[in-house]
């Protein structure tokens, strides 16, 4: 084995940062885009906390303003009304404190898996040893050691998924920031990814913040679940997720599981059926009311 992975010094790092690094709060955060009678409110008067290493989750439907909660975290946006702070410090921009994943892989194609992974501790100025064993380390504890110097295009969708989250780890976040990771990959893929994730996340306990459509994947990873409405995005609903750690497959079957998935779905129900609101009519939801016949569509224009 790699003295690297015998002694991960980097992941050390992470794990004995002060306890009270990575806390998120969102405070009577309002988010608009446009302006005049063209204007779209996306979210309104959100209140939300993560606690310093705590898994929450973000679910609703879509439309509601759960990407872009995340993107006011990341400090890609600035909100139009309230504050986001990092540890007490109002956010105004990207910083290396905040790790970001998205659904779309985002590696540099050119770049092999342990430079794509060095990228952000080389723009850090972190010496090349140094970025080296950090690399190699993290990816160790990912399962791509072996496809180090494999390049992106050479690597399945869950293989370049994690990769992507290992890079986000490299530049040692308080914070890491997902937004849909999983949402392209096959469920038997997005299964595993799920453990992996866990797995990792247990380690490093680092502050998560996950968006997801997936109310199984949120019951799954998650300390707590948030419940966004329709547009404009408020808080619905805040849910703790009492399930033992670390999570196991077999939880998923469990009553408890179970019962806190029934409670979240007639949740996300109401909220979907009004964000469709104008669009379905009171018999959209058993289809169409008119047999069509083998005339076709054409029947009913």
């Amino acid at each position: 084995m790699n003295s690297a992975l015998k002694s991960p010094a980097h992941a050390s790092d992470l794990n004995s940062k002060p306890a009270h690094r990575g806390e998120i709060e969102l405070k009577n955060l309002s988010m608009s885009f446009g302006q005049g009678a063209s204007q779209v409110v996306a979210v309104k008067g959100v209140n939300l906390t993560v606690a310093p290493g705590e898994f929450v989750s973000i679910i609703g439907p879509s439309g509601c303003g759960k990407s872009t909660l995340l993107n006011v975290v990341a400090g890609f946006t600035p909100p139009t009304e309230g504050q986001a702070l990092l540890d007490g410090v109002p956010i105004t921009g990207p910083g290396p404190g905040r790790g970001v994943v998205f659904q779309q892989y985002s590696l540099f194609p050119w770049m092999s898996v342990r430079k794509n992974v060095e990228f952000g501790l080389k723009m850090q100025g972190v010496a090349a040893n140094k970025r080296e064993t950090t690399a190699r380390t993290l990816l160790g504890l990912a399962g791509l050691l072996a496809f180090e110097n494999h390049y992106p295009d050479q690597l399945s969708g869950g293989m370049k998924q994690r990769v992507g989250i290992v890079r986000a780890l490299a530049t040692s976040p308080q914070v890491m920031l997902m937004d849909e990771p999983f949402g392209a990959l096959d469920a038997q893929t997005r299964v595993v990814m799920q453990q992996i994730l866990t797995n990792m996340w247990q380690k490093f306990r680092l502050s998560v913040l996950f968006i997801t459509h997936d109310i199984e994947e949120a019951i799954f990873l998650s300390d707590r679940v948030f419940v966004m409405t329709a547009r404009p995005g408020r808080i619905k609903a805040e849910l703790p997720i009492p399930l033992p750690r670390p999570r196991t497959a077999e939880m998923m079957s469990s009553v408890e599981f179970i019962q806190i998935l029934h409670k979240l779905r007639n949740l996300i129900r109401e909220e979907s059926l009004a964000a469709m609101g104008h669009e379905l009519d009171a018999g959209g939801l058993e289809g169409f009311a008119t047999e069509v016949g083998p005339s076709g569509v054409q029947q009913l224009v």
